[in-house]
């Protein structure tokens, strides 16, 4: 039996899918168990887990009634996939509340991402990816 891997782009790209599509859930399958996620947008903070991840989440749907993203670029740089793109958002009220450039980083162990990262720019992505800690 031959076990087929996909790369790690492929990887982020559809995770990418998931998102815009709404299909959060999905996504779980995704992350490692213990995953590190730090999102710039809405509660900025370090979230750990899928439960973590989880709770990122379930803010996200609080603030925003519509989301549309965007991947414009996707690369792999020293071990990490990088990605940028376009995020925009609107408040249940319709009204718009992000119109933004959006990158973000990934790192992967067995096809998993085990940390996440977001910034305003695709030159900020780089600079973590460049003095980012060893994972453990």
């Amino acid at each position: 039996m031959v076990v087929q891997t996909q790369s790690n782009s492929d990887v982020f790209q559809r995770i990418w899918e998931l998102y815009a599509a709404g299909r959060g859930p999905e996504i779980l399958e995704h992350l490692d168990p213990a995953v590190e996620w730090r999102p710039v947008l809405v509660e900025p903070a370090s979230y750990h887990g899928h439960d973590g991840v989880r709770t990122w989440a379930t803010a996200a749907r609080g603030a925003w009634k519509s989301v549309t993203v965007v991947l414009e670029e996707l690369s792999e740089v020293d071990g990490c996939v990088v990605a940028t793109g376009r995020l925009a958002a609107s408040d249940h009220r319709g009204e718009p509340v992000v119109d933004s450039v959006l990158s973000c980083v990934a790192e992967f162990r067995h096809e998993r991402i085990v940390r996440a990262c977001s910034f305003f720019s695709a030159d900020d992505a780089l600079a973590w990816v460049s003095a980012r800690p060893a994972l453990p």
